[in-house]
């Protein structure tokens, strides 16, 4: 099947796609045909959209953490969605319009100060809620793992190794009572607990300096433990600051709002499903065993996907969006982007290492 989807996506699909195709999957592109689809992707109406909101400071929008209607930001042009997007579109590190974002989070005064943000040193003061996480995975999904210009508050090794240790505290609770204040009216994390949040697993998905064996056996260990817990998943756990009750950045706890649970029984979340894939520990978890063998089930002979997905996930924003095509006026367009997911779910979950 995996072949028939690589044959069918690169006779159909974005040019986005098959660049992506070519480079992650068959790991064999030439230069010529590397330039000539980066030049269709960059003409593109909603990279257009991106680069074109881009200030002469490189930074994109007018917002950090997903689209602001109050400060005419939408879903795309903003500097964590349109920054991941770029990139998800195949654009390269050294792209102008990447490079020039990156960069604008080592300003002195950044469009947003505060990104200025360190991560904590040693444990969680405000549990799965900080800007570090948002900045430090955009940039790692930008390709700058290794290439981010030495500074003083960004330390990237540090928010990936912290990011591994949000997981691997989940195996020091025997259940979620160590976890969960109830003894309000709204739920929320004990004080100082460590829990892991989307945005970790970004960062451990899209890096590779983690990347033992032991520390991938680790997180496969702390996501079956993770996956075992019970909790009404309609009850929001809210991070406290302070007196105030903030909404963590989904944390793997709930289903933030209802819309994004991978732990509900019969849905499938694409997006979250392959930063796991590329984790390398989908066959090593149980609970995401079953789910990926449940996907490929879903994919019938004729490569249509029996299986009903949401403006929710299919859109671009903090928490989701992975539609690579322009849009899905058309079956095949719709058929092309669920295909590719599937693509690199099945990659990555056959123990392929990951790529960005």
């Amino acid at each position: 099947m995996k072949q028939k989807i690589i044959d069918f996506l690169l006779s159909n699909a974005d040019p986005s796609i098959v660049l992506r195709v070519k480079k992650e999957v068959l790991n064999g592109i030439t230069e010529k045909e590397n330039d000539a689809l980066l030049d269709k992707i960059i003409s593109q109406k909603n990279v257009q959209l991106v680069t074109q909101a881009q200030k002469p400071d490189g930074w994109i929008g007018n917002a950090f953490h997903g689209s602001s209607p109050s400060e005419g930001a939408g879903m795309l042009d903003n500097m964590e969605v349109g920054l991941r997007f770029l990139a998800e579109k195949g654009l390269p590190p050294h792209n102008t319009v990447i490079s020039k974002a990156v960069h604008a989070f080592l300003l002195d005064e950044p469009f947003h100060n505060e990104c200025r943000t360190n991560a904590p040193a040693d444990d969680y003061t405000v549990t799965a809620l900080g800007l570090f996480h948002i900045r430090s995975s955009i940039i790692i999904r930008a390709g700058y793992e290794y290439m981010l210009p030495k500074n003083d508050y960004i330390d990237l090794k540090h928010d990936i190794n912290h990011s591994l240790m949000t997981f691997a505290n989940v195996l020091d609770y025997s259940n979620l009572d160590h976890v969960i204040d109830a003894s309000k009216k709204k739920l929320s994390f004990k004080q100082g607990v460590c829990w892991p949040c989307s945005y970790d697993l970004r960062m451990l998905a899209h890096s590779h300096s983690w990347r033992a064996n032991k520390n991938v056996s680790l997180l496969a260990a702390a996501l079956n433990k993770l996956f075992s817990f019970e909790h009404d998943r309609e009850k929001m756990v809210y991070t406290k600051v302070k007196s105030f009750y903030k909404a963590p950045c989904l944390a793997f706890i709930h289903n933030q709002i209802y819309c994004l649970g991978l732990m509900d029984e019969n849905y499938v979340n694409f997006d979250l499903m392959e930063l796991f894939a590329r984790c390398g520990v989908v066959r090593q978890v149980d609970f995401l065993n079953s789910k990926y063998e449940y996907l490929l089930s879903l994919v019938n002979d004729d490569l249509t996907i029996n299986y009903k997905t949401t403006s929710r996930e299919r859109d671009w924003g903090p928490y989701g969006g992975f539609a690579l095509e322009e849009d899905w006026k058309t079956k095949t367009r719709k058929q092309c982007d669920l295909l590719f997911r599937v693509l690199m779910i099945m990659h990555y979950a056959e123990g392929n290492t990951a790529k960005t």
